[in-house]
């Protein structure tokens, strides 16, 4: 047995340590006996560090984390964290400890399934109490800083393994904790995926000195750690500084591309897919569709302005002018809107998407409200004679003719809201 490593003495702001156990044990009563979890550890971690804790299962891993994330109190011993003695704190105390100082990444990832990205991102910002749009300016950056910029609005059933896992490391970073805490990040995961979280998180260590606490019982995984921590029967064995960790984002580089490497662990397809699926685009806001309204509204209104006060002629002698103003609004209005909510240019197939919906949308709110004045008042709607003409004729000579009518009607409004959605469509 490989005895445990003893870090230099010396005063806490002298070595600018971030965590300090102290001869800290933990014992658990079963009833049938005492078990004992963790027995007379001593692990100091200084800021910045990347540290690995392995063991196999029953080794004391999982409770020194526990104790770590002041999920638990030691039984006998002092934990110190940012110069706190946490484990002396009620629980109410430790939680808002944990609250400010720890970011937690989960092998479950432990997202909320009907909830988006940027929302659970948000998550622990609102229980902060933070103001609604500073949350979503945090969490945005959060996404970017993890490379999800463009899965913002995708909920975790639509990502992959990988980028669940992002999102979950998101969530750890957007509180901005001096420490974070990786239970088997990579448990889930196939090869590649894992290099590319274990990438990730080497560069936020190294870029924003973020102190990482990773468990896992994996070597290989522990081999792109800076520091090495293995636990046995509750006791820490053996404590080795790396000098050369493994550059995760290196070994990701040097895997054959399309390999047989992807494991089981992909839950929701294969990286292939989810490039598919980002040329596809992800769900259209349907926030969009009211703000478009709004637009054409607004455009319609302006024309009737100008067609009656500077033309000085009824609406209906120039109806061309506010319908193509309305339009132009709609179609712009859509596409910036779309371009802030998505935070990047729209796709073709979003812009698509977005025509035809709102296209069938209004048809069918128009003639349910045609319907509805029909059945109210019949001389309400004596100036639509001539278009009851035409309908009438239609539905002589068969419903056939009509449903041609009707989709050559929608398909031609489509492709108009289609090439002005396009046409706005914002670039960065």
């Amino acid at each position: 047995m490989v005895a445990a490593a003893t870090l230099p003495t010396g005063s806490a702001g002298e070595r600018d340590l971030l965590i300090a156990l102290d001869h800290v044990s933990k014992d658990y009563d079963t009833g049938g006996g005492i078990v004992h979890a963790m027995r007379d550890v001593n692990l100091h971690v200084e800021k910045g560090e990347f540290v690995a804790i392995v063991g196999t299962s029953g080794s004391g891993k999982s409770t020194m984390m526990n104790i770590l994330g002041c999920l638990d109190r030691p039984t006998r011993g002092t934990y110190t964290l940012a110069e706190i003695d946490v484990g002396s704190r009620a629980g109410d105390s430790r939680a808002i400890v944990r609250n400010r100082l720890i970011g937690f990444i989960f092998q479950g990832f432990n997202l909320l399934p009907r909830t988006t990205a940027l929302e659970n991102v948000e998550l622990p910002l609102q229980y902060r109490g933070v103001s609604a749009r500073s949350r979503r300016k945090r969490a945005k950056a959060a996404l970017e800083a993890v490379n999800l910029g463009d899965r913002m609005d995708h909920k975790p059933n639509q990502l992959s393994g990988g980028q669940q896992q992002r999102v979950a490391i998101a969530r750890a970073l957007v509180t901005d904790p001096p420490l974070l805490l990786a239970d088997e990040p990579t448990g889930n995961l196939d090869t590649r995926t894992s290099l590319e979280v274990l990438a990730l998180l080497q560069r936020l260590n190294r870029d924003r000195g973020i102190t990482i606490v990773l468990v896992t019982h994996e070597r290989d995984i522990a081999a792109c750690a800076s520091r090495v921590v293995t636990m046995r029967d509750g006791r820490i064995v053996s404590d080795v500084r790396q000098e050369q960790p493994l550059d995760a984002a290196a070994e990701l580089a040097a895997l054959p591309v399309g390999g047989d490497d992807a494991g089981p662990s992909s839950q929701h397809g294969s990286e292939q897919q989810d490039t598919a699926a980002s040329k596809v685009g992800g769900p259209v806001p349907w926030s969009v569709y009211p703000i478009m309204w709004l637009g054409d509204a607004l455009g319609y209104a302006i024309g009737a302005v100008y067609v009656t006060a500077i033309l000085g002629t009824q609406i209906g002698k120039a109806a061309w002018i506010p319908l193509l103003l309305g339009e132009l609004t709609k179609g712009w209005a859509g596409a910036r809107w779309l371009r802030r909510k998505l935070g990047k240019p729209s796709t073709s197939d979003q812009r698509v998407r977005t025509s035809l919906w709102y296209t069938l949308g209004t048809l069918a709110f128009m003639v349910l409200g045609f319907i509805g004045m029909l059945a109210a008042n019949k001389a309400a709607i004596r100036p639509t004679a001539p278009l009851l003409d035409a309908l009438s004729h239609a539905v002589a000579r068969g419903t056939p003719i009509l449903l041609v009518v009707f989709a050559a009607i929608a398909g031609c409004l489509v492709l108009l809201r289609y090439l002005l959605l396009s046409l706005f469509n914002a670039r960065k």
